[in-house]
């Protein structure tokens, strides 16, 4: 069973267990919180995510866009964009981009030139800790394992 809860203005599963048994997968870390030990988060190794690391998911690069676009699938702009709900909307893509702090997009091939990864410099609404791309400059990760 999991329960959401608000820690520093964002949203975490936690998960209704212990530590005891590791719950997380692939190679993730279980941290109990608030000295509770009936909740926990999942620290994920590179290239897992989701709340028990079970997510294929890893960074790719910083990307210039074009009026062309280089993923043609556009989802409504979101003010919690995240790389993370950004991939989930993109479900049954092989590739999600974020781009101006609050648009997503979706796709199954990258043809782009790669750019300086600090050109993608927006922070996410969902996740300031994160980049969104930026002014045709997206974020692209992939969701398949490596």
């Amino acid at each position: 069973m999991f329960v959401y809860a608000i820690r520093s203005s964002f949203i975490v599963a936690i998960a209704a267990a212990s530590c005891v048994r590791n719950h997380c997968h692939f190679g993730g870390t279980c941290i109990s919180l608030q000295n509770d030990s009936s909740e926990f988060v999942c620290k994920c190794t590179t290239g897992w995510d989701g709340r028990l690391c079970t997510t294929p998911f890893r960074y790719i690069g910083c990307f210039q866009d074009t009026t062309a676009r280089i993923m043609n699938v556009r989802l409504p702009d979101s003010n919690s964009n995240s790389p993370l709900e950004c991939a989930a909307r993109c479900h049954g893509y092989a590739y999600s981009g974020t781009q101006v702090g609050t648009a997503c997009y979706c796709g199954d091939c990258l043809n782009s030139t790669s750019m300086p990864d600090v050109e993608c410099n927006m922070a996410c609404p969902g996740d300031s800790s994160k980049n969104c791309g930026g002014k045709w400059r997206m974020s692209v990760y992939s969701k398949r394992a490596r």
